[in-house]
């Protein structure tokens, strides 16, 4: 029986934040023994050169502080975990409510009826999962808080934490745990099927058992999707499925007081939160921005205290503020381009080719973000995902794509675009119209990118709110060639992305193949990836995936986002989860006076 305990240390995070997010570190009060080979005894305040490893080697001078005889080695490796900081402050705080500005959520805030980037962000501070990652990115209890797992991988059994509330007072079970599993699998709500599910029992009040029909490593991850966010039972039946949309009851550290759908969410402080001393603000308001220019204007001016999904040129611009913060993360969201491959022109392979070549990528980079953000070398896949390999890059390369062109029969005819069989060689591209960073940006790029090769690109430009479903169509229905789309895998592992955009059976509005893409041999790949018996064989079948994959260009694979959001100095405790993108509420305070 292998057996490891998952559980939640409030001093360790709780300091772990305070270093991560307060302002420029004071000197060091250190308090611990240090093992060494060289001893010395201190009985004042010395100055001690140290090295100190922060994801990069470098040098830092600290400031001991020792009231005993203690051991000093004079050079000790240290590991510190540094998220920017993010508030001129000592401490935490309590009070105050937090005015965060954010992308508007469309479908409300049901966050297991449908997996989207802005109600996964905000969805947490209201429901909790049985997982969750730290601020380094690692799986750990979070409802849960302790579990094992039999040696063959398929008997997990999970004790939850005792003295759990729902918003309105009914206890976290085991019961209802159960029951919210088999909610999901039943109605195949989003990432049901990821999690190869064979029972699911109730042992006692506070012990489940789920055995798989097959090991399943990546099962942790996924559950700390807050699509898996565990909701009261009795709320459910008492409201129902529809009223889910505007209202809520989880076991958060807030609970949803009133909800505008596109417009606005309150929330307050949940006074019996099961983790001592969370959370410190007494309420959050979000305002549903659609437009990124008004978000960082509403910052700039005061209006809010937050403000999320910003654009790179007001990062810069808000970064000179002494009373802005910007805190950066790296996530698994990427830039992307999908193709539909079921309709001409873009059922030729090689026209897609000829796209990939045309489109410079790095130029895009430097030119809207700045050089910050990465060219991206997977498609769909950033390398902070489980199982990401490098399947290459389609370099910038015109004289190439023009080649290519010629090869498929497009010869240059009136006003230098390209015409074959009588029919000009005219696509349109689909983008959201400035509510993503970058988003218009990157398709006038494109546009004029591909012109320069023979192909008129007309652009159609959509409200944040209905973009995605105006794009996601049966393949008969669609009516569209290209899509300017972003996507990050809240699972931090790439099975989902591996089933929902590459398999034939998931073409849309099944799930989220636009590009309407099926190849046999990646299918029967993806098929075995399923029985494959640990992370490393399953993720050497990734690689192959995602080198086919590449090579048949559904997509145009963009770059990887580096994200960015923007606080007032007076806030602290925000930070971004490695693999999520997510920034937990119950951690953050205000210090203003």
């Amino acid at each position: 029986m292998k057996r490891f305990s998952i559980a939640i240390s409030l001093l360790v995070l709780v300091s772990l934040l305070l270093a991560a997010c307060g302002a420029t570190p004071e000197p060091q009060i250190i308090r611990e023994t240090v093992v060494v080979t060289e001893k010395e005894t201190v009985v004042e305040t010395v100055e001690v050169e140290k090295e100190v490893t922060v994801v990069e080697t470098v040098e830092v001078e600290t400031e001991v502080t020792v009231v005993e005889t203690v051991e000093v080695e004079k050079e000790v490796e240290k590991v510190i975990t540094a998220t920017p900081a993010a508030a001129k402050t000592t401490g935490p705080k309590y009070g105050g409510t937090l005015v965060v500005a954010e992308v508007p959520s469309a479908r409300g805030i049901d966050v297991a009826a449908h997996s989207a980037g802005t109600l996964n962000e905000i969805a947490q501070q209201f429901y909790e999962t049985l997982f969750d990652r730290d601020p380094s990115g690692e799986i750990q209890g979070l409802l849960v808080k302790e579990a094992t797992v039999s040696d063959d991988g398929l008997v997990h059994t999970w004790t939850l934490q005792d003295g759990v509330k729902f918003c309105d007072d009914t206890d976290l079970t085991a019961e209802v745990v159960k029951w919210n599993l088999e909610r999901r699998i039943e109605k195949k709500l989003p990432l049901w099927n990821l999690v190869p599910w064979d029972t699911i029992e109730a042992v006692d009040d506070l012990t489940l058992q789920v055995t798989l029909t097959r090991p399943a490593p990546s099962i942790f991850g996924v559950l700390a999707a807050k699509s898996w966010s565990i909701y009261s039972k009795e709320f459910v039946e008492k409201v129902g499925d529809d009223a889910l949309k505007i209202q809520a009851c989880g076991t958060g550290p807030f609970t949803v007081t009133d909800y505008t759908p596109t417009e606005r969410l309150d929330m307050v402080k949940n006074e019996n939160y099961w983790q001592e001393g969370l959370p410190y603000l007494d309420a959050i308001t979000v305002l549903e921005i659609a437009d990124i220019n008004t978000r960082a204007t509403m910052l700039e001016a005061g209006d809010v205290d937050m403000a999320a999904n910003l654009s790179i040129q007001d990062i810069l611009r808000l970064r000179d503020y002494e009373d802005i913060n910007i805190i950066e993360g790296t996530g698994s969201r990427q830039y992307y381009i999908t193709m539909n491959t079921q309709a001409e022109p873009l059922n030729d392979p090689l026209v897609r080719k000829a796209i990939n070549y045309a489109v410079d990528k790095q130029g895009i980079v430097d030119t809207v973000f700045q050089g910050l953000y990465s060219v991206a070398n997977a498609p769909i896949f950033n390398p902070v995902i489980d199982g990401h390999t490098d399947a290459g890059v389609f370099e910038y390369d015109p004289e190439k794509a023009i080649e290519l062109l010629e090869e498929a029969g497009w010869t240059v005819g009136d006003r230098g675009i390209r015409e074959k069989d009588g029919q000009k060689l005219i696509i349109d591209l689909h983008t959201r119209k400035g509510s993503t960073p970058g988003d218009i940006e990157i398709a006038e790029l494109v546009q004029a990118m591909l012109l320069d090769v023979g192909i008129s690109v007309e652009l159609a430009l959509h409200d944040s709110a209905g973009f995605i479903f105006t794009v996601t169509k049966p393949v008969e229905e669609a009516d569209y060639n290209m899509i300017n789309l972003t996507w990050g895998t809240y699972t931090g592992d790439g099975e989902y992305i591996m089933r929902t955009f590459y398999s034939c059976e998931a073409w849309a509005p099944v799930y989220y193949n636009r590009a309407y893409y099926c190849n046999d041999e990646v299918e029967a790949m993806i098929n075995a990836s399923l029985e494959a018996p640990t992370m490393e064989d399953r993720n050497a079948i990734y690689a192959d995936i995602l080198h086919t994959v590449h090579d048949d260009i559904p997509i145009i694979q963009l770059f990887d986002q580096t994200a960015f959001m923007a606080t007032r100095s007076d806030v602290g405790g925000v930070y971004f989860d490695p693999a999520l993108i997510n920034f937990p509420f119950k951690y953050a305070w205000l210090d203003s006076e």
